[in-house]
């Protein structure tokens, strides 16, 4: 009970006192009235504390949940392009641009190494020691990094020696051959003049005019 009700209650006993005494007003009807303010009274406190609860609880804002962190995406793991054959590509290389219509199928180029065999396109050509039987070995996910030297038709071997030369089948088309030796590329050179797959695993070489590896 707040001071204002005490006050109200002190007042109208002390009313009802007064008025009894005089014999002015009926004490019983006094102290009804009263009974009945404090009620009134009492009642408006309640709902005063109420609305006061009400409006704390309304302006008390729930914390705004947290968003989960975001995890940042695991770097990815550079795949072994070379399938155990003496290479493990890091990343594609752009793929070499189409040969001009009549361009020679291989042709030689001048390097550290010597004299090399070079495609159409001047990238550097290789012999895999495994391909012993003259026959293609590197297949599958050796291929995706050592692409077999593909062409169409009989080789154009413009002013090298035609004899060397030759066609052998493989699953992916029909590969150039030097010598005894299916012709490769290699993913890791990207540019006419790379001769980045030398002496890779130690079965990957450059090759000669004449159709042999150069091991050196």
């Amino acid at each position: 009970m707040n001071r204002l009700t005490l006050s109200l209650v002190v007042l109208i006993v002390n009313t009802t006192y007064s008025h009894s005494a005089s014999g002015r007003r009926p004490a019983r009807m006094l102290v009804a009235l009263g009974a009945t303010a404090i009620l009134a009274l009492a009642a408006c406190g309640e709902d005063g504390d109420s609305s006061s609860s009400a409006t704390e609880a309304a302006g008390t804002a729930a914390p705004a949940a947290e968003a989960p962190g975001t995890t940042a995406a695991p770097a990815t793991t550079a795949a072994s392009a070379g399938g155990g054959y003496g290479y493990e590509q890091a990343a594609p290389t752009p793929t070499p641009a189409a040969p001009a219509a009549g361009a020679a199928s291989v042709a030689t180029a001048e390097t550290d190494l010597g004299t090399i065999l070079v495609d159409a396109n001047g990238m550097t050509l290789y012999g895999f020691t495994d391909d012993t039987a003259g026959e293609p070995t590197c297949v599958d996910g050796c291929a995706d990094a050592w692409p077999p030297a593909l062409i169409e038709g009989e080789p154009e071997v413009g002013d090298l020696d035609a004899s060397v030369f030759t066609v052998v089948e493989n699953a992916l088309g029909s590969q150039l051959k030097a010598g005894d030796w299916p012709l490769y590329t290699f993913s890791g050179d990207a540019a006419p003049g790379d001769t980045n797959g030398q002496g890779s695993g130690g079965k990957w070489f450059v090759v000669a005019a004449d159709g042999s590896l150069i091991e050196s």
